[in-house]
């Protein structure tokens, strides 16, 4: 097969180096110089967990993804995710922890919930709030996006994969059982055809009447206080839950600097036309949660960034082939925890795109009405 890639990101680049594994040949654009900072796939680290609050239907993906980090790894050569554990905080009934006992109990994963004396001895640093338990992941950690998606793209590299950066793919249409690409710089055929270009993808999709919706998110750094380290050895990646159904993740520091990102924000934009700038109350409310929960443990603001989610109308993945052309596969994995899944999921595209009996989940699949 002659696999078109269109987008190098997170899945797309997993897709890349699936495929060009299995000895296809692969052509890959992006309209950057992945790994960037233009998207969704950047901000130096990212939470994964076996334990899945979207669903259920998720941990098989994210064991997967499990399995290929350590492969991944071997043939790069360097550190691609850090074990640190992690912990959930919110009441009960919230789906950080009731939909996460959802998906550990039954696929049989280790788990614990804690009360908050039962938190607070174990993490003398931190403060829940009255009403929040702690859901305990002990296989979370921390993975390296752009460590990652520059290690797949050199394994693609590797085995013969043509990837052209910088060189945003224009249009693209079916030519019998193929597809044809258009860029600025030239016309590509191919057997099939890979969508994957994240906050791009609104515009593809809405001519099967599905809208998608870019949401901009900030990213904040803070530096470790030396009195009080809080480091991937002692630190576990924690996520926040908070009154507007968003949250906050904190990162155990990196380099002396802790991470903070928002998990939803409600302001809705386009890859055009995206804040790139940081407000200094985004910075402030960063600084607030550091101050609620983790008081003397971060010190001075190092820096931010914004970043994209790319949310689907049921906040769930969208992977699939072209309801009109079955050799154009669609993806859409991201709502703001997919960067976890993305090698397993890179992997699903491929093979959605090499295999016609194979069918797509039903959890994942584009609405009925498109079809």
């Amino acid at each position: 097969m002659r696999v078109l890639v269109a987008g190098l990101g997170a899945v797309g680049a997993a897709a890349a180096w699936r495929l060009a594994e299995l000895g296809h040949e692969v052509v890959g654009f992006d309209r950057f110089a992945p790994p960037h900072a233009q998207g969704s796939t950047h901000g130096d680290s990212r939470i994964t967990r076996l334990t899945a609050w979207e669903g259920p239907q998720y941990v098989p993906l994210v064991q997967r993804a499990f399995a290929l980090w350590p492969e991944l790894e071997r043939v790069a050569g360097e550190r691609l995710f850090v074990r640190t554990g992690g912990v959930f905080l919110a009441p009960p009934a919230d789906r950080l922890v009731a939909g996460s006992l959802a998906s550990a109990l039954p696929h049989g994963l280790a788990l614990e919930v804690l009360a908050q004396a039962q938190l607070r001895e174990r993490w003398p640093w931190l403060t829940p709030s009255v009403g929040q338990v702690g859901f305990v992941d002990p296989a979370a950690g921390i993975l390296f996006p752009e460590r990652i998606v520059r290690a797949e793209l050199a394994r693609a590299r590797a085995l013969g994969a043509t990837l052209h950066v910088d060189e945003p793919m224009l249009s693209w249409r079916a030519v019998g059982d193929g597809v044809e690409l258009q860029t600025a710089r030239g016309t590509y055929r191919g057997d099939r055809l890979i969508l994957a270009t994240g906050a791009w993808m609104p515009a593809e999709l809405a001519a099967l009447g599905i809208t998608l919706q870019v949401e901009r998110l900030t990213l904040h750094w803070f530096a470790e206080q030396p009195a009080h380290p809080f480091g991937p050895e002692s630190a576990p990646v924690l996520v926040m839950a908070d009154e507007d159904t968003h949250a906050t993740a904190v990162f155990p520091a990196l380099h002396g600097a802790i991470k903070v990102a928002t998990h939803g924000s409600g302001e809705f934009t386009t890859a055009e036309a995206v804040e790139r700038a940081v407000r200094p109350q985004e910075i402030a409310s960063a600084r607030a949660v550091l101050d609620r929960f983790l008081p003397r443990v971060a010190g001075a603001h190092l820096r931010s960034a914004t970043c994209l989610y790319t949310n689907t109308p049921d906040g769930h993945f969208l992977v699939d082939r072209h309801p009109r052309h079955p050799q154009v596969v669609l993806g859409s994995p991201c709502n703001g925890f997919g960067f976890k899944f993305s090698a397993a999921t890179g992997e699903l595209l491929a093979r959605l795109a090499l295999e016609p009996d194979l069918p797509a989940s039903p959890a994942w699949r584009l609405p009925a009405t498109t079809r």
